[in-house]
């Protein structure tokens, strides 16, 4: 797995993942909306085909939030399901 960083600056980190294999590429933008108290990111795979990734663009951005301690923050909330995250039933790493 190779992750490059291709940007960070205040409130926005923007990177690209590549998979093990460099089958799956994959563009991740993680936003901190200051005012909000909140974090919007995404995740979106380079090919078609990575709808069948097994939840890659959902780990992603899990691992991102995970890494940076937040889980464990009071009130950590992370709201998303099927609807909003195709793969998310399959991902492997929640």
């Amino acid at each position: 797995v190779v992750v490059q960083l291709v940007s960070a600056a205040s409130g926005v980190i923007q990177a690209n993942h590549t998979s093990a294999v460099g089958q799956i590429e994959d563009a991740v933008n993680v936003f901190h909306l200051l005012y909000l108290l909140a974090v919007q990111g995404s995740s979106m795979s380079a090919f078609w085909y990575s709808l069948f990734d097994n939840g890659t663009n959902y780990c992603n951005l899990h691992n991102v939030i995970q890494g940076s301690g937040l889980t464990n923050a009071p009130g950590f909330v992370e709201f998303t399901n099927e609807w909003l995250c195709l793969g998310y039933g399959l991902s492997a790493c929640k």
